[in-house]
């Protein structure tokens, strides 16, 4: 075995152990979390690898709650719309107080491929429902999370707006700011705007973001950081693993994706190519009637699997989505990186002790 192949086994070994460790039967710390929006369940992984119980998930989506469900069993999981999900009424079924409320409202009319449209759009209008939702319950903290350009929309208007509003309605003491994935060893440059609000102002004063343990940059990482993670890590060994099945193509494509370069672009379908050195770009979900917009594979002229994209997005290969390609690239692409959202979840266990 060659050095550079040994080195590359070695890295995949460690990334693989670390998902691996984003178990949901670890310690715990006591604490208990009600999620909405969970989608795939990025956030609610990361949570419950951080300690957390899991007493109540909710989507919209009956086939994204088949799989919280299936991956995370044994709590109340249920398809709700929260402009009819009562706070209280959760409150009262799961039996106990609530620690922490999560939940990312859908981002389409904030998100810079979107409509833009912001709180003229009813997917714009959930957010303030969540906000509802969230003092119905009143729990020690609360975590909101969004794409990067509900910062922009309306010249920053309409973030400072519901921020405001947020802290008006739920009385909180609420800070954000804008974590890229890569940071916490996801092979993918991801941001997401997180915003946290705390019940007690010591619990607030207490809270700190997660520290950095990845550069940005594989050329020059910052000092005392590794490098970014490599996007070839989550396409090793995946033959036989569930969601991973192979997208035919025919003889054109194939042809025309062999043209394309280690992070170019295809001309036609405006679908990149993964670096295979590199963090790839962000995992998106693509239209609804097309079932994603995978990457191209590295190597194979070929889009890339479900597996292989939950593999960028750090979800470990235990976690099955459920539901045709359709729903399960749906799901990964609009995750939150179970290991960015376990940093977190770390951070505000950790100002809730006292």
């Amino acid at each position: 075995m060659t050095s550079s192949v040994a080195a590359v086994l070695a890295r995949y070994n460690e990334y693989l152990e670390e998902l691996n460790s984003l178990s949901t039967s670890g310690d715990r710390n006591g604490l208990g979390y009600v999620s909405v929006f969970c989608g795939g369940g990025g956030l609610d992984l990361g949570f419950t690898a951080a300690g957390y119980k899991p007493l109540f998930s909710s989507d919209v989506v009956p086939v994204f709650c088949d799989t919280i469900h299936a991956n995370l069993g044994k709590h109340i999981v249920e398809p709700h719309d929260i402009t009819t999900l009562s706070g209280s009424s959760i409150v009262e079924r799961v039996g106990q107080s609530v620690d922490v409320v999560i939940g990312g409202p859908p981002c389409q009319s904030f998100s810079i491929l979107g409509s833009r449209k912001s709180t003229e759009d009813p997917r714009g209008q959930l957010v303030y429902q969540y906000a509802r939702f969230i003092k119905e319950i009143g729990p020690k903290a609360f975590l909101f999370e969004n794409v990067p350009g509900i910062l922009t929309v309306n010249k920053g208007d309409d973030w400072k707006e519901l921020l405001a509003y947020f802290e008006s309605e739920t009385g909180y003491h609420i800070k954000w700011t804008k974590l890229n994935a890569v940071w916490f060893g996801v092979p993918q440059y991801r941001q997401r705007v997180i915003a946290v609000g705390f019940r007690d102002e010591d619990d607030f004063k207490r809270f700190s973001w997660p520290d950095k343990k990845h550069s940005d940059s594989w050329e020059q990482p910052e000092l005392g950081m590794q490098p970014p993670r490599q996007s070839m890590l989550a396409f090793e060994d995946v033959h036989g693993l569930p969601n991973h099945i192979l997208r035919e193509h025919c003889e054109r494509v194939v042809n025309r994706y062999s043209l394309v370069p280690p992070g170019g672009r295809d001309r036609k379908d405006h679908t990149d190519r993964v670096h295979p050195e590199r963090p790839s770009g962000t995992v998106l979900v693509g239209s609804g009637a097309g079932g994603g917009r995978p990457f191209i594979h590295p190597h194979e002229h070929r889009h890339i699997t479900v597996r292989e994209a939950a593999r960028l997005q750090s979800f470990p290969d235990w976690w099955v989505f459920a539901g045709g390609p359709t729903a399960a690239y749906r799901q990964v692409g609009n995750a939150v990186p179970p290991l960015m959202a376990k940093a977190v979840a770390a951070q505000i266990a950790k100002a809730l002790r006292r």
